[in-house]
């Protein structure tokens, strides 16, 4: 990739990330999203270019005073296909929203947000599969599937409690 594209898409995700509040991430559409989690703004930030813990990453969520941080790794961020960068955003909000530090259950947990959203879809998530089956995450991405699409665990009735069994 020639540096003046790679510069050039760096420079548009850090004025994406600036010009918007501090919390905001630009969709590949121009709309604004701000992730959530616990009645708290997460908030964004573009780390370093040598920042060692964001060097091999490109998000990154992480407690703070009581909330979440997500950090984000523009010069990794501006390589991606949009429709990845999309995806990031909401597997990286899944880790404040759930919490988790499960891989898997962020991207599960970030496919269901984005599709509760109206941002996935059969042409959006064929895109996915394709850029993971590419990057040989088939399988993974797979199992991220197989797990959004599981209906979820009804919950017990109110004021329900499990009666145990006398032995025998």
């Amino acid at each position: 990739m020639d540096a003046r594209v790679l510069l050039a898409g760096c420079v548009a995700v850090a004025m994406a990330l600036a010009a918007a509040s501090a919390s905001a991430f630009e969709l590949s559409d121009g709309s604004k999203a701000t992730c959530t989690a616990r009645d708290k703004t997460v908030r964004e930030y573009a780390a370093p270019a040598d920042d060692p813990i964001m060097r091999d990453r490109t998000g990154l969520t992480l407690p703070e005073k009581g909330g979440y941080v997500i950090g984000w790794n523009l010069a990794k961020l501006a390589k991606l296909p949009p429709v990845v960068r999309d995806f990031l955003f909401f597997h990286e909000c899944a880790h404040a929203r759930v919490p988790t530090t499960v891989e898997l259950t962020a991207n599960c947990e970030g496919l269901k947000a984005m599709r509760a959203a109206g941002r996935a879809g059969e042409k959006v998530e064929g895109d996915l599969a394709a850029y993971f089956n590419g990057n040989n995450a088939g399988a993974y991405w797979q199992q991220t599937v197989a797990c959004a699409n599981r209906p979820p665990n009804p919950p017990d009735p109110p004021g329900t409690l499990p009666v145990p069994r006398p032995p025998g």
